[in-house]
């Protein structure tokens, strides 16, 4: 006769169910699956997806290639792969990825993975390189597929100072750039201290001559009546000298020979003016018979003066 068995605890059940969990989760050593992320390549590669160290999850068709960048590290192990998702079809499909370099050259591939230890990039030359996914097929064109593109190890994540890196010429590069550009400041400057100071002579320049033009403008006017003075002044000092001697004006003065010559004749009439006046003859007066109220006032004065005299 066998033992009866004993109940379960719900404890038991607990940990059992735990147990399941953890093995269907991967974390009790099964391998559990790798994030992939969607992404869709490109007919071109001027604006293809950029693609960081990961696995990425696209559609293919045949007879296609589709385009992807990545940011690649000179001397960095790379290492890329491509393969179906899923059940992969029948025998006569080439799936194939190639590292190309940023000036379009192959450098590894075309093949399922392509890997190795580092290759550079030449010098002045970006560090985005490319994939280039392909599936080709004799039998059929214009399929669909969906496929698995696996990204590792194209960026360095060590930093190290240029004098440390074998032919690393930075440093060099930066500081010329640096004496380049203090030398096209100081450049600059100067042509706008030069551009100020041209501007300035100009200006005075333009004055000069507007005023240049204005006095030559106006030297017939002033001539014409400086010699409608002269003969003014000539007239009214005749027969006497008695005007002074009217000014030349100077070649290099003319206004200022204007202005005092314009004086002298003016003095000149004034002296003239004068003259006439005082030999010009004064008018007779009236004469009046005084009134007998004048003559009676008259008389009394003349009487006083002689009371005191005596």
């Amino acid at each position: 006769m066998s033992a009866p068995s004993r109940p379960t605890s719900p404890a038991r059940l607990i940990v059992v169910a735990l147990v399941a969990f953890l093995l269907g989760t991967g974390a009790l050593g099964t391998p559990a699956a790798r994030a992939q992320a969607q992404v869709v390549g490109t007919a071109d590669f001027r604006n293809a997806p950029q693609l960081a160290p990961g696995e990425y999850l696209d559609r293919i068709v045949t007879g296609d290639s589709a385009w992807y960048s990545v940011v690649y590290t000179n001397s960095t192990p790379y290492e890329f792969a491509v393969e179906f998702a899923g059940p992969a079809p029948d025998s006569g499909f080439d799936l194939n990825v190639s590292f190309v370099a940023p000036t379009l050259t192959t450098v590894d591939g075309p093949a399922p993975v392509v890997d190795g230890n580092g290759v550079d990039y030449p010098s002045g030359h970006t560090n985005e390189w490319f994939l280039k996914v392909s599936l080709n097929t004799g039998d059929q064109g214009g399929v669909e597929y969906p496929i698995t593109i696996s990204v590792a190890g194209v960026r360095s994540e060590s930093l190290e100072d240029c004098g440390d890196i074998p032919g690393c010429v930075l440093d060099q590069e930066y500081a010329a750039v640096n004496v380049a550009l203090a030398e096209a400041t100081a450049e600059f400057e100067q042509a706008q201290s030069r551009e100020s100071l041209d501007a300035v002579q100009s200006e005075i320049d333009n004055q000069l001559r507007g005023f240049a033009e204005s006095t030559a403008a106006l030297a017939p006017a002033a001539e014409a009546r400086l010699a409608r003075a002269e003969a003014a002044m000539a007239e009214l000092c005749a027969p006497d000298a008695m005007c002074d001697e009217f000014p030349e004006p100077q070649t290099k003065t003319p206004l200022t020979g204007w202005i005092i010559g314009v004086g002298a004749l003016g003095f000149g009439g004034y002296r003239a003016f004068k003259k006439l006046t005082s030999e010009t003859e004064e008018p007779p007066t009236e004469h009046r018979e005084p009134t007998a109220l004048e003559r009676a006032k008259a008389d009394q004065k003349a009487a006083r003066a002689a009371a005191r005299a005596k």
